[in-house]
Order: C-alpha cells, then sequence, then structure tokens
C-alpha cells in the first residue's frame, strides 16, 4: 500500500476541523459587537428622555426610534426600568422625582452565526445606563 497523496487528504480535513470553526468564532465576534454598542446606546436615549420627558413611556418611545433607525425588530429587544428585570413589554417603573436615578436595562439578541439561510444560534446582550434627575428641576 501506497502512502503517496495522503497529504492533501489531511489538509483538507485540518481546514474543515480546525480552521472553520476559528473563522465562524471570529467572524461572529462582530455583530455581537455591535449589537452590544448599540443597546448602551438605546438604553442611554431611554434613560435620558425619559428624565427630560419624566416619562418611561417617552423613553421607550426614544429607544424604539434609536432601535428602528439601526435596524433591529422590536421582538429582538427587552426594556427594563429602575431594577426590573427586562422584558419585552414594559417593565417596571422608577420614581420620577427630584434627585432620583432612573436606570434603562437594554437587551438586544445578538444572532452567534449569520448565514445565508438565516442566523444560528445566539445570546442576549446588555446596556444600561442611569440618568438623575436635576435637584432643582420643576415637576409641573
Amino acid at each position: 500500500m501506497s502512502d503517496r497523496g495522503h497529504a492533501g487528504v489531511e489538509m483538507a480535513l485540518a481546514v474543515g476541523v480546525l480552521l472553520l470553526p476559528v473563522t465562524l468564532v471570529v467572524t461572529g465576534f462582530g455583530p455581537w459587537s455591535e449589537r452590544r454598542v448599540t443597546a448602551e446606546a438605546a438604553a442611554a436615549e431611554a434613560a435620558r428622555a425619559a428624565v427630560l420627558e419624566l416619562s418611561v413611556e417617552a423613553g421607550e418611545a426614544t429607544m424604539m426610534a434609536t432601535l428602528d433607525g439601526q435596524g433591529i425588530d422590536p421582538g429582538q429587544v427587552r426594556v427594563g426600568w429602575c431594577g426590573s428585570a427586562p422584558a419585552t413589554s414594559p417593565a417596571g417603573a422608577c420614581p420620577l422625582e427630584r434627585g432620583s436615578v432612573v436606570t434603562a436595562t437594554v437587551e438586544l439578541w445578538a444572532p452567534l452565526v449569520v448565514t445565508p439561510w438565516g442566523p444560528i444560534g445566539g445570546l442576549w446582550v446588555v446596556g444600561e445606563h442611569s440618568e438623575p434627575i436635576d435637584l432643582y428641576r420643576s415637576l409641573g
């Protein structure tokens, strides 16, 4: 039996078994990182709008407008206010009084691997931001 030609087969197996998973992990990091930055920006926008308008609903509307500009489906978004667990429907309430702190927590679904046939797997990435209500603000 001859051993000639085995190097090509071994090289093909090495590329398929070793390099392909590494490539998938490296290319999957970009969308995950982008979604995390987007979640942090959306949380900052939501908290700031809630403080300025003294309304959690205004914060959620601003957050959804920010995410819509990024092309993110509303079904891939969960939001929580002031320590409540994020949910797809409005969750939690904040005391909107002078000196209190409004915290928005935004979770976005990030696919692990994106293929031409659709995403495979995924995880929730979290962004959180707190914004104080000014002590000398008029609440009326």
